[in-house]
């Protein structure tokens, strides 16, 4: 049945709106996963047996088919704990609006997209109103859609209109329905905002759902002079995913891969088609093309892509919060942030604190590619098929102890040299490192295994490296083996040369190799262990 009234406001009786209700207070409630396992933990999952749910009645269709698809019945509604905690908030403000306690009337949920605010936080809030047998609106601007639920005669009623202007809130359809009783939940559109809204002439509790953009702005800028308040969630946690996974018949490994690059929205790993989409726009993002979402605070507008929203608490308990920190959105972003980082600071590794870096990884003990040096000679005798000059993995043993020696004492070179041939006599599993200025090299591990670090791609064996290998007794019959130790990116192009009549007497005493490091990778792993130390 319609109902039309002057100024072109039709209500329409919607029949599935009633029995969509109805599903929803009786929805099938269990409480999954283990709080023991996670402070996210356990969510409330309701099965709801429909079709329809308004302002997604699309979404509503795909999901019914892919459920039946995966032989579950009904619909999977994720109700997260952090949104049970915001509803119970949200309740209790309403509250204090309805008794006359407090003029606050507006709450706004904020989040990054894709984490469940406006399908998963909707039904929960609204099956809480239904239960009570209050009154409920729920405007989705998508679908220029609204949809009123009454409890008449012991069950509810629903009918629906199209906004089409800001002049239906003043229609007699909207006017019979507003009371501070009534809840009224928004569902801006992207671009679109809050479209038609006008706060000065709704009085129902307002519930606004919103991605922290520009149409939160804009929405933030039509209720100035009233009073509200905004509350910020989080983005899903592994431990969320992992239950999902399973209630939704996935391999939770699968998800948790996805959410290396999409960290915590679940829109964007959940299918397969949404992932390899989200991963086209953040590759773009990163490189700073067509950014297609963006955060928005004031004057401050960063990708979505790149970055995330979340809330800053201060009570443990609590995974909401009104304030908020903007982080990387994701593993793969702090990698590439990292990369980056590392990329543009490489020739800031020098001296000691830039060797800590490479020589920790040889200290641990490990095995890298090596090639041998110099190349036009390495390139020959490979073609002679000598076995000597062949690239190979070679396997450096982890170290028992670390020798360091001061800067600016005297005789600390003296001292290094001479340690260097002790813990060859006593065959120990020392690595040395040397005071700056020993010359020629900068480590070692005995007599015979000796490391050079530099960024450099080019580098010239001298005298100097003659005269240590000398002192370290090296011969033709028992050669050192000098290790440069260099960065990942320069392994393939890196090169030695000779100092005048230096390289018979340098190859005649030893072997010369080069060794990459992954400097981004130790400076990503060194990060992860900090934040495993401060992380909440």
């Amino acid at each position: 049945m319609e109902i039309e009234e002057s100024g072109g406001i039709i209500l329409t009786e919607n029949p599935a709106g009633g029995d969509y209700a109805k599903a929803l207070v009786e929805a099938e409630k269990r409480g999954v996963g283990d709080v023991k396992i996670s402070k996210f933990l356990p969510m409330v999952l309701l099965t709801v047996s429909t079709v329809f749910i308004p302002g997604f009645t699309v979404i509503a269709k795909e999901e019914a088919k892919r459920m039946e698809d995966k032989e579950i019945e009904g619909i999977l509604i994720f109700g997260r704990r952090c949104f049970l905690q915001v509803l119970k908030e949200f309740r209790r403000l309403r509250e204090e609006y309805i008794i006359n306690r407090a003029i606050l009337r507006i709450c706004i949920l904020a989040g990054q997209s894709g984490i469940g605010k406006s399908l998963a936080f909707s039904q929960i809030y609204m099956r809480e109103a239904f239960i009570k047998g209050e009154k409920v609106a729920f405007y989705s601007v998508q679908e220029a859609t609204i949809y009123l639920f009454r409890m008449e005669g012991g069950k509810y009623t629903c009918q629906q209109a199209k906004v089409r202007s800001s002049d239906f809130w003043e229609s007699r359809a909207w006017k019979t329905f507003d009371d501070k009783s009534a809840h009224l939940i928004i569902d801006p559109a992207p671009t679109q905002g809050h479209k038609y809204f006008k706060v000065h002439l709704v009085e129902a509790f307002v519930v606004y759902l919103t991605s922290p953009n520009s149409e939160m702005c804009k929405f933030e800028n039509e209720i100035r002079g009233v009073t509200w308040k905004r509350f910020f969630v989080p983005t899903f946690a592994i431990e969320e995913s992992k239950v999902i996974a399973i209630e939704l018949k996935e391999n939770p490994s699968v998800f948790l891969e996805r959410m290396k690059r999409t960290g915590g929205q679940l829109r964007e790993f959940i299918r397969e088609d949404k992932y390899e989409l989200f991963k086209g726009y953040q590759d773009n993002a990163w490189a700073g093309i067509a950014a297609k979402e963006h955060i928005h605070f004031g004057d401050l507008k960063v990708s979505s892509r790149i970055f995330s929203v979340q809330p800053s608490t201060t009570d443990e308990t609590l995974l909401y919060s009104e304030k908020y920190a903007i982080v990387p959105q994701s593993e793969w972003i702090k990698s590439k942030i990292f990369q980056l980082y590392a990329e543009k600071n490489l020739e800031n590794f020098t001296g000691l604190d830039g060797e800590k870096w490479f020589f920790a990884k040889i200290y641990k003990g490990c095995k890298l590619p090596a090639r041998r040096l110099p190349k036009k000679l390495a390139d020959a005798e490979k073609k002679k098929e000598n076995g000597d000059w062949k690239d190979k993995i070679h396997e450096f043993p982890a170290h028992s102890t670390l020798k360091t020696f001061s800067n600016g004492v005297k005789g600390q070179i003296d001292k290094c040299r001479a340690h260097i041939k002790k813990i060859a006599e006593d065959q120990k599993a020392e690595l040395v490192v040397c005071p700056t200025n020993y010359p020629a090299i900068d480590g070692a591990t005995n007599c015979r295994t000796l490391y050079q670090v530099t960024i450099s791609s080019k580098k010239s064996v001298g005298k100097a490296y003659v005269d240590e290998l000398i002192s370290f007794g090296a011969s033709e019959a028992e050669k050192a083996r000098v290790f440069f130790l260099v960065p990942k990116k320069i392994v393939e192009s890196f090169s030695i040369s000779f100092a005048k009549d230096s390289k018979d007497d340098a190859l005649k005493l030893a072997e010369f190799w080069v060794v990459g490091i992954n400097l981004i990778e130790m400076i990503e792993d060194a990060q992860k262990k900090k934040s495993k130390i401060t992380a909440s």
